[in-house]
C-alpha cells in the first residue's frame, strides 16, 4: 500500500481509468455514478489510501474552514483594502484565509493547476487576474467553488465595477464643472497576468468628452506605469506644456496622487488652475482630499467573500455576475 502523502486524485484517476472530474463526481454525489464506475474508484481509493482533500466531499456533511485568495504580486492599495473587505466575513464564517502571491503568467498557470489538488481548501477567490477556460472547467470539475474579483468568465461568479461608466462618469464631472480642455494619465499595460482596466476607463472618458465636442489632444495624453513616480513624472510633462490641460483624470488614484505632487512642485494651485481626478477611492486618497471615481473596493471584497460562502454552501447555484456601482466622490481637488 502507498504512502499516504503521495496519494492524488490523479492517482485515483489514473488507477481507476476514469477522469479526475469522474472522481470528484463520485466524492461529491456519487449518486450520480453507476454501481460499476463507482466501485472502480472505490477499489482505487482504498488501494492507494487516498484521503480526499478539503474541497472534496458532500459538502453538507464537513464545515467550511479554509479559504485560499490568488492576488498579484503588487503592493497596490486596492488589493489591500478588498482583502479588508473579506477578512471579517470569513472570520465570522471561523475560515482560516490563505493568500497566494502571483508574481508571473507561469506562477498563475502553475497555482490554478495545483491548488484545486495539492491544497486543502474549501473555496477561492482570485483577485484581478484572468482565467481560462480549461481552468474554470478544471475547477468546477473538482468541486473548488471559486469567484473572481475584477475579472469575468460565464462559468464562474464574478464581481466586478463598471469601468467604462466610471471613465464616463470622469468626464461629465469635468464638463458640468467647465474644467476643460482634460487630460489622460493611465498605464501602457498592466500586470501580463492581471487585470488591465486602463483602456476601459479611456473608453468611456473619451467616448463622453468626444460627445461634448471636448475629445482630448493627443497632446494631452500621457501613459506609463502605474505608480506614484510615474504619475508625478507624467503630471510634470503635461503641466509644463506652454497650452497645459485645465483638468487631469488618471486612471487610478495612485496615478492621480503623483499629478498632485507634479502640479505643486510647479506651483499650479489644485484645483483653481489644474483639477486632478483619480479612480479606485483607496485609504489615501481621502488623506489628501483626492476627488476620485469610486468603486466600493471594501464592499467587493466583502461581497466576494460573501458570495464565495453562498455556492459553499449551495454549490447547485447558478454562477452570478455582481455589478459594483461607481461614483464620483468629489474631494478638494476638483
Amino acid at each position: 500500500m502507498k504512502e499516504l502523502s503521495v496519494s492524488t486524485i490523479y492517482d485515483v484517476a489514473e488507477r481507476a481509468g476514469v477522469s479526475i472530474a469522474t472522481v470528484s463526481r463520485f466524492l461529491n454525489t456519487p449518486e450520480k455514478l453507476n454501481s460499476v464506475t463507482a466501485g472502480r474508484v472505490k477499489e482505487a481509493m482504498d488501494y492507494l489510501a487516498y484521503i480526499p482533500h478539503g474541497n472534496s466531499g458532500k459538502h453538507s456533511q464537513r464545515q467550511v474552514g479554509r479559504i485560499g485568495v490568488l492576488i498579484p504580486f503588487f503592493p497596490a492599495p486596492s488589493f489591500i483594502q478588498r482583502l479588508q473587505g473579506m477578512t471579517p466575513v470569513f472570520q465570522q464564517a471561523q475560515c482560516e484565509l490563505v493568500v497566494f502571491s502571483v508574481d508571473s503568467p507561469a506562477r498563475l498557470s502553475e497555482y490554478l493547476q495545483s491548488i484545486p489538488f495539492s491544497r486543502r481548501l474549501d473555496g477561492l477567490i482570485i483577485l484581478a487576474m484572468p482565467v481560462s477556460d480549461e481552468e474554470a472547467r478544471r475547477l468546477i470539475g473538482v468541486g473548488l467553488e471559486t469567484v473572481l474579483i475584477e475579472q469575468h468568465h460565464a462559468l464562474l461568479s464574478s464581481v466586478e465595477c463598471d469601468n467604462v461608466k466610471g471613465g464616463a462618469l470622469a468626464a461629465a464631472h469635468f464638463l458640468d464643472k467647465r474644467l476643460v480642455p482634460c487630460a489622460y494619465v493611465g498605464e501602457t499595460t498592466g500586470l501580463p497576468y492581471g487585470h488591465q482596466p486602463s483602456e476601459l476607463r479611456w473608453q468611456g472618458y473619451q467616448q463622453v468628452l468626444t460627445q461634448a465636442g471636448r475629445a482630448v489632444s493627443p497632446h494631452h495624453i500621457r501613459l506609463g506605469q502605474g505608480s506614484v513616480e510615474d504619475g508625478f513624472r507624467m503630471g510634470m510633462e503635461l503641466l509644463s506644456q506652454p497650452q497645459p490641460p485645465r483638468a487631469v483624470f488618471a486612471m487610478s488614484d495612485l496615478l492621480a496622487i503623483g499629478v498632485l505632487r507634479a502640479a505643486r512642485t510647479l506651483g499650479r494651485a489644485v484645483p483653481q488652475e489644474v483639477a486632478v481626478l483619480g479612480f479606485d477611492d483607496i485609504e489615501a486618497s481621502g488623506w489628501v482630499e483626492l476627488s476620485t471615481v469610486s468603486q466600493a473596493l471594501t464592499v467587493s471584497g466583502r461581497v466576494a467573500a460573501e458570495a464565495l460562502l453562498q455556492r459553499i454552501h449551495n454549490p447547485s447555484l447558478p454562477p452570478q455576475n455582481i455589478q459594483l456601482n461607481v461614483e464620483v466622490v468629489q474631494r478638494a481637488t476638483t
